[in-house]
């Protein structure tokens, strides 16, 4: 059996490289600029821009929480910082113990439902912190002298 990509849209942004793309409700297309710190929200179906919103900082990786409406940021200078998904306004940054040594995006993300937020780091670290009070959960060291720039969140369920 044999697949095909079907092109939907295709558009150029003038200012913004996409480092981050989230689906959204109604077929919306959230596309998230990787030095400009823009959020781009457009309409699935044809690609017209529906709003546009500006981050405080660079977006080395972006993560959505459509429930929640929420998304996450690495921000490149102290940690990841959370906004509302519309309007962009933030909520709160997670600060991580080290500032960035090397400017290269880190993974972030949520997990439990958005009970907390993951990210990597440039310090050898993945960061768990608590989504509402921001205050850290745990520090998790993988090595002293290298990068975490990818993470993964699953759900554990019982096998039982």
């Amino acid at each position: 059996m044999s697949s095909q990509l079907q092109p939907v849209f295709a558009v150029r942004l003038d200012s913004t490289v996409p480092k981050s793309i989230a689906f959204g409700e109604n077929g919306s297309v959230y596309v998230f600029g990787l030095y400009d710190g823009n959020v781009v929200k457009m309409d699935g179906n044809d690609g017209k821009v529906i709003a546009e919103h500006h981050c405080q900082s660079v977006i080395g990786s972006a993560a959505v929480h459509l429930k929640k409406g929420l998304f996450v940021i690495d921000n490149a200078t102290n940690g990841f910082t959370m906004y509302h998904l519309d309007g962009a306004r933030s909520i709160r940054t997670f600060l991580t113990d080290l500032p960035p040594s090397l400017a290269v995006p880190k993974q972030v993300g949520f997990g439990e439902d958005a009970k907390v937020v993951i990210g990597g780091s440039d310090s050898g670290c993945v960061y768990i912190f608590d989504r509402k009070t921001g205050a850290g959960i745990e520090t998790l060291r993988h090595t002293n002298s290298t990068l975490v720039q990818t993470i993964a969140v699953s759900r554990l369920s019982t096998l039982f």
